[in-house]
């Protein structure tokens, strides 16, 4: 059996969590050829991804379907009317 402060050490090392800085990439990103998928939409002094209402031709299917299944803050937003 492993000593006490081994356990101890252990258990403080497995309680670290990640600086709030630190934060995970989007999930769109690992959606393959996400770019032919989304749109960009200009939000004043920079763009952001946004997902048209409908597919675009250039758009795999299998992409969209993932694209779509996104949900919470994972979700990309829909691009907001012209």
């Amino acid at each position: 059996m492993p000593p006490l402060r081994h356990l101890a050490l252990a258990a403080a090392l497995a309680a670290i969590t990640l600086p709030a800085y630190a934060v995970l990439p989007p999930a769109y990103l690992s959606v393959p050829d996400f770019k032919q998928c989304l749109a960009e939409q200009n939000e004043g002094s920079y763009s952001s991804w946004c997902q048209p209402a409908k597919k675009p031709k250039a758009c795999p299917r299998v992409s969209w379907r993932q694209l779509r299944a996104l949900q919470g803050d994972s979700a990309v937003p829909a691009c907001r009317a012209k």
